[in-house]
């Protein structure tokens, strides 16, 4: 069975929320977000003891104790003999409601199956065939008797190898070593490993140690790690490798694996891990249900499987709302900055010069982007700007965008956007006239433009035809400008002119001051300043 939506209500910890499930949910968001939570509530539809129901909510969980907190999901690939008010679709609703009595403080909680008539209690034997597991804790990795491990026993068909196994008390590791199934389990276990961790790992590095026997073969039977320092316990290992063995034995359970909840299953893990244990999760048979901050894990899922959570809202994209070269381009970037999805604003420009310059302006006309919770993103070219409309825009994750081109891409954008130039404010598209070089010399003179490279670490020779132009008086902006526009310049013409560029200067920079007056006002602060409006005097030929 597979969750295909997810609904909660007045919950004092998240958002409510109506989302789709596809083929796996991936929640990310802000410390404090409420993303946690989220993977808590599915837990307590379907995964928690009704005892532990009691023990674990209490009134402060729910947001307006007049009405109740609600989580329902609602599941596909349902069996009728388990649930034989499914519908023909064979997908079944089921629904957790909490009430908070007269007293404010007693709890009145229901976990039932949804039908037109109300619905029967969820039973044990139905919460057991949805197949959902919260992956445990560090504390409860630590056994080295790990559930998990018990579950993969469950699945083996022993045969007349129950028997040695069981009388095999004085020879129980020999047993345990000359089981050619648990050989077969042990070559399984050593394939998700190489798959997940550096390293190529074998079955014979693997190791199940007994430690007493009864009635039961695998009573206190434990899966140990060879490795050069010796052979300890999968539970011994470090916190980040335990998740990973956790996660490699669930999807070893094939079909009866179900839905996994994960919260943030990079913790403890080396970036290289956490690529391993990305392409495991996405590629296993289990549904997977995470929460987590890490770039690496995201971009090894569909961008359409991404749900960002907000204190106060959740944003999630419509189906199949990238082409296959939107896709490519979010996963390149997403392997490096996850902070875009989760800003109050995106800015993308066409390069990081522009990016250098733009952040250098806005901290000294006293604008620093983080406190507006800003972030800027390089496009890497003009030809790229149209698809980070589609990542942000209103069939993706909803956060407010404003561009900054130079003139040569205002033509191919307005025909993107289907508006002229004049209108491409309108969009919070900033045209640099004719280029941010172009502008950044004219706010400083092509004079202290030059002194300024001067002084930056180009060699004499490199400036030697502008020197001449300054002494013969002739030296223009637009000298100075196509020199630091040359692509062998471009970085360290940039760098050089930064420290010339103080606030006054910044402000004459025409683009960059319209983008931040937009940018700042949009996410509700102010410049003190009004936004100016283009003036054909700005849209100089240099």
């Amino acid at each position: 069975m597979r969750l295909s939506a997810l609904k909660i209500r007045n919950h004092s910890r998240v958002v409510d929320l109506d989302v789709e499930v596809r083929d796996h949910l991936v929640l990310v968001g802000t410390n404090e977000s409420g993303k946690s939570s989220i993977l808590r509530c599915i837990d307590l539809l379907l995964g928690a003891p009704r005892a532990r129901l009691y023990a674990t909510l209490t009134a402060a969980d729910v947001r307006d104790p007049a009405r109740p907190f609600v989580v329902e999901v609602t599941l596909t690939g349902a069996e009728r003999a388990v649930f034989p008010d499914m519908n023909a679709a064979g997908a079944v609703r089921l629904r957790l409601d909490v009430h908070v009595g007269a007293d404010g403080e007693t709890l009145d909680i229901h976990r039932r199956v949804v039908t037109g008539d109300g619905g029967a209690e969820l039973t044990a034997a139905q919460l057991a065939a949805i197949g959902w597991t919260m992956m445990p804790d560090d504390a409860d990795l630590h056994a080295g008797d790990m559930p998990m491990l018990r579950r993969l026993f469950a699945t083996l068909d022993l045969g007349d190898e129950r028997r040695a196994l069981v009388q095999a008390e004085h020879a129980a590791d020999g047993a345990l070593r000359r089981s050619g199934t648990l050989r077969t389990l042990r070559e399984r276990i050593a394939g998700q490993l190489t798959a997940a961790l550096p390293g190529c790992y074998r079955g014979d590095d693997l190791v199940f140690v007994a430690t007493a026997r009864e009635d039961d073969p695998f009573d206190r039977v434990r899966l140990q790690l060879r490795g050069p320092n010796g052979q300890r316990d999968l539970g011994a290992q470090s916190g980040g490798l335990r998740a990973v063995f956790v996660v490699a034995l669930f999807d070893l359970l094939d079909d009866d694996a179900g839905v996994i909840g994960i919260d943030e299953p990079e913790t403890h893990l080396h970036p290289t891990s956490q690529r391993n244990l990305a392409r495991l999760l996405a590629r296993g048979p289990s549904q997977k249900i995470i929460a987590t901050h890490a770039p690496d894990i995201i971009g090894e899922f569909e961008p359409d499987e991404i749900v960002v959570v907000r204190t106060d809202d959740v944003v999630q994209p419509q189906r199949d709302f990238l082409d296959d070269d939107d896709k490519l381009l979010l996963r390149m970037w997403v392997r490096d900055r996850l902070e875009p999805l989760t800003a109050e604003h995106v800015v993308v420009v066409e390069g990081i010069t522009d990016r250098v310059l733009l952040e250098h302006c806005a901290d000294v006309t006293g604008r620093n982007l983080d406190t507006y919770g800003v972030v800027v993103l390089e496009a890497g070219g003009c030809r790229e700007m149209p698809a980070w409309r589609h990542v942000f825009g209103e069939h993706g994750f909803r956060v407010p965008l404003t561009q900054l081109i130079d003139a040569d891409a205002a033509d191919a954008i307005a025909h993107d956007y289907g508006v002229r130039v004049g209108d491409l404010p309108a969009q919070h598209v900033w045209v640099s006239y004719p280029d941010l070089e172009g502008e950044y010399v004219r706010a400083l003179g092509a004079n202290a433009a030059f002194d300024a490279l001067a002084r930056g670490g180009f060699r004499r020779g490199e400036l030697e035809e502008m020197r001449r132009r300054r002494r013969d008086g002739t030296l223009k902006d637009a000298d100075v400008a196509r020199f630091c526009r040359m692509r062998a310049n471009k970085t360290r013409a940039v760098l050089a002119v930064m420290p010339a560029i103080d606030a006054a200067v910044a402000r004459r920079i025409a683009s960059v001051q319209r983008l931040l007056n937009d940018v700042v006002r949009t996410t509700g602060g102010a410049t003190g300043r009004p936004c100016e409006t283009p003036r054909e005097t700005d849209r100089g030929t240099i």
